[in-house]
C-alpha cells in the first residue's frame, strides 16, 4: 500500500508539468516562426494518381482507418489519401510540445510538398477541421505550395468553446494525468465512442479496436493529452475573425445531434465562410463518417462534381 502511495503522490507531481508547452500556441510562435523537427506522417493511399486528390484528415483521437466506409466508393474516381495526425495512429508520438492545429498543419503542408501534390480537396472532421481551416488560411498567405481547390468540413472544430465533459475532465491537473494512465484503453475508446455516436447500436467493433489498440502503443497517452492541453490556440479569437478571408468553396456537413460540437456551431461557420453550403444530418452524432457514411459520400459526390 504504501508503494501505492508513494507512486501515485509521484504521479501526480510529474502530472503538473505534462502539457506545459514551451512557446504560445499561436499563429506567429507555430506557423510563423516554427522551427520544429520534421515529422514523417502515415497515410494510405488509394485510387489513382490521375484523378482530383482528396486528402483526409481526422479528428482528435482518431486515426486514418475512421475513413474506412468512405474508401470503395470514392477511391472510384478520386485519388485519395488518409493520413494519421502526429501522435495518433502509426504516425510518429514525440515527447514534445508540438500537437496543437498549428504544428499538425505544417506537418500535413511538409507532406503535400514531399507527395509533390500540386492541387487537393482537404477533407477535415473535429480536430482534423480546425486543421483543414489554419491551411486555408496558410493558403491565404501564399504560405502553401500545394493549391487548396475545395474544402470539406465535417463536425468541425473551428471557435472558442468549452471542451465536451471527456476532454474537460482530462484537462485537469493531476486528475487528467492520472485517469487517462489508469483507465484501459478499451474503456476510453469505448466511451469516446458512445459520447460520439447518436445511436450506439451503429458504433462499429472494430472502430473501437482500432481506437484502443491505437492508444495502447507507447506514448500514445502522452500524445493524447498533450493534444487535449492545446486544443484551443491562445490566438483563437484572432483566427475566428479571419474565416471570412477564406474563399475556397467549402462544404459543411454536421451531425444534428453532435454533443462535441454543437450544430449551432455549424450554421455560424457557415456565415462567416463566404462560399460555403451547409447539411445537415438529422439523428446522427459527432462522427458522420461512420454513422451515416452513404450520407457523407453522396454529399461529397454532390458537391466535387457541382461546385
Amino acid at each position: 500500500m504504501l508503494k501505492f502511495i508513494l507512486k501515485l503522490i509521484t504521479l501526480c507531481f510529474f502530472s503538473l508539468f505534462i502539457g506545459c508547452s514551451t512557446k504560445p500556441i499561436t499563429w506567429e510562435e507555430r506557423i510563423l516562426k516554427s522551427h520544429q523537427q520534421n515529422v514523417t506522417l502515415a497515410f494510405d493511399e488509394y485510387g489513382d494518381r490521375k484523378n482530383p486528390t482528396m486528402l483526409f484528415l481526422h479528428g482528435f483521437g482518431e486515426n486514418r482507418k475512421t475513413w474506412r466506409f468512405l474508401i470503395p466508393k470514392l477511391s472510384k474516381k478520386y485519388h485519395l489519401l488518409m493520413v494519421d495526425f502526429k501522435g495518433f495512429g502509426d504516425s510518429p508520438k514525440l515527447k514534445d510540445s508540438d500537437y496543437s492545429v498549428y504544428d499538425q498543419a505544417r506537418f500535413v503542408k511538409e507532406l503535400m510538398e514531399r507527395k509533390r501534390l500540386r492541387h487537393v480537396t482537404l477533407v477535415g472532421r473535429s480536430f482534423g477541421g480546425g486543421v483543414a481551416l489554419i491551411l486555408a488560411l496558410m493558403q491565404k498567405d501564399k504560405l502553401l505550395k500545394t493549391k487548396i481547390d475545395r474544402l470539406i468540413l465535417i463536425d468541425s472544430m473551428a471557435y472558442k468553446q468549452r471542451l465536451p465533459s471527456m476532454m474537460e475532465t482530462l484537462n485537469t491537473p493531476v486528475i487528467g494525468y492520472l485517469g487517462i494512465h489508469f483507465l484501459e484503453s478499451q474503456d476510453i475508446a469505448e466511451e469516446g465512442y458512445r459520447y460520439a455516436f447518436y445511436n450506439d447500436d451503429l458504433i462499429p467493433k472494430k472502430s473501437v479496436d482500432y481506437t484502443s489498440h491505437y492508444l495502447s502503443v507507447p506514448l500514445a497517452k502522452y500524445a493524447y493529452l498533450e493534444t487535449v492541453h492545446q486544443l484551443i490556440p491562445d490566438d483563437i479569437e484572432q483566427v475566428e475573425q479571419r474565416y471570412r478571408e477564406i474563399r475556397t468553396p467549402t462544404l459543411i456537413l454536421w451531425g444534428e445531434k453532435d454533443l462535441s460540437i454543437r450544430v449551432k456551431i455549424a450554421y455560424r461557420l457557415d456565415r462567416d465562410l463566404p462560399n460555403s453550403q451547409l447539411k445537415i444530418f438529422k439523428k446522427v452524432g459527432h462522427m458522420p463518417q461512420e454513422e451515416a457514411p452513404q450520407k457523407v459520400i453522396y454529399s461529397i459526390e454532390k458537391f466535387m462534381g457541382g461546385s
